[in-house]
């Protein structure tokens, strides 16, 4: 239920954002920006006991834990470059928040690499 709250408290800030926007669009943005920052870290650790516990799931079952990584580090490299970039986007900074998404999808492919590695050894191996 803890999700309800964070909603509501969003949606207040959004309220009160658009309203302080009208005479102060410095702190309407500020106001935003710690707001999402604030729901995000309370997200993130809500997220950790589950992300914990598939976790020993997956290394009592013996599966590999690395691709599981690399998918998760994904999942929040994008995760976060979106919420750069909408914060970006709040500003009326859109180059940045362009710049912002190209940083994110390159962290992903760099993330990535070891997969791509490991795919071409696997494919090499079947030709030879």
């Amino acid at each position: 239920m803890e999700i309800f709250k964070i909603l509501v408290a969003l949606i207040i800030a959004a309220v009160f954002g658009v309203l302080l926007r009208q005479y102060r669009p410095d702190l309407s943005l500020l106001l935003i920006t710690i707001t999402a920052v604030i729901a995000l870290v309370i997200i993130l650790n809500a997220l950790t006991k589950p992300l914990d516990i598939l976790e020993q799931k997956l290394t009592a079952h013996g599966i590999e834990l690395s691709y599981f990584k690399i998918a998760l580090k994904a999942l929040g490299i994008g995760y976060v470059t979106s919420f750069c970039a909408d914060i970006c986007r709040d500003a009326g900074q859109s180059t940045l928040a362009s710049l912002s998404e190209i940083a994110g999808k390159c962290g992903i492919f760099i993330l990535s690499l070891p997969l791509v590695f490991n795919i071409i050894d696997l494919a090499l191996g079947f030709i030879k």
